[in-house]
């Protein structure tokens, strides 16, 4: 889809955050939005700011986790605009611990928000996508999902997933026109879940890893959609290497990550929880 200009993109978790930086680039390729997320004031003052500037804006109140909600968040893009062309799965949530110790609701709440709710979201737009003929679904994943990191044992599963529903969407679909991306972002600092972890924890993060900026993620996710590719991976260190080296030397990968700083959010749930910190 190589010109945005006068498309309509549905962004969940869109108030703030990457979400919200997302939104903003996605606004200056042109695009109407239909912007999703629980807070409303915060979703009012984003969709405000696009307004302002001369965007096309809606902003739908919406709980990801609430099947009845997601179709109320449909029907109302569909109300408002005559196309629905990209969809971009942004909302998410992670829980840091000890996963022995985690609360089995906090386990479902997890895999709700990062799983089950893009899964669902995008079962309700293809219909109108494949009616249209066309169409791009962007689901955001994590390097987590590849690495499988202590610490956020859910968090991985869920994204995991994320990655692998995004491929199955795009070998059934892409031949009739929808498309789908995965997007992998590392440590992102700024915004988003990994900043309010740091900020808790005031953990420095690993040198040998970096960390991406919020407009690193928009970009990619710009970049997804205009040259419709599988998954692209947000990270100032080359990490394609790491990741096929991982499937061809899974031990050997398992070790490298564990050196690299594999173990933060493992040290961050430690320190959250007043336990010595792990090395």
């Amino acid at each position: 889809m190589r010109d945005l200009r006068g498309r309509t993109a549905l962004v969940t978790g869109a108030s703030r955050n990457i979400g919200a930086v997302i939104a903003r680039s996605l606004a200056a390729e042109g695009m109407s939005l239909v912007l999703a997320a629980r807070s409303r004031p915060d979703l009012d003052a984003i969709a405000a700011e696009i307004a302002g500037g001369g965007g096309t804006v809606l902003a739908v109140p919406t709980d990801v986790t609430d099947a009845g909600s997601l179709k109320a968040l449909v029907q109302a893009a569909r109300d408002r605009f005559p196309t629905l062309d990209v969809l971009v799965n942004n909302a998410g949530t992670i829980e840091v611990g000890d996963f022995a110790e985690l609360d089995l609701a906090a386990i479902e709440a997890t895999m709700r928000v990062d799983l089950v709710a893009p899964m669902l979201l995008s079962r309700l737009v293809l219909p109108v996508m494949l009616a249209q003929g066309r169409g791009h679904i962007v689901n955001m994943s994590s390097l987590a999902g590849r690495f499988g990191l202590p610490g956020i044992e859910t968090y991985c599963a869920a994204k995991a997933g994320v990655a692998n529903f995004s491929a199955a969407l795009r070998a059934a679909y892409r031949l009739r026109g929808v498309s789908a991306s995965a997007i992998l972002p590392g440590y992102v600092h700024g915004a988003g879940m990994y900043q309010q972890v740091q900020d808790r924890t005031h953990l420095p993060t690993p040198r040998a890893q970096g960390s991406s900026s919020p407009g690193a993620v928009a970009r990619a996710v710009v970049r997804a959609i205009r040259l419709d590719l599988p998954e692209v991976v947000v990270s100032p260190r080359p990490m394609r290497p790491m990741i096929a080296l991982q499937g061809l030397f899974p031990a050997m990968t398992e070790r490298l990550v564990s050196t690299l700083g594999g173990n933060w959010y493992q040290r961050a749930g430690d320190a959250l929880e007043g336990r010595t910190s792990r090395p």
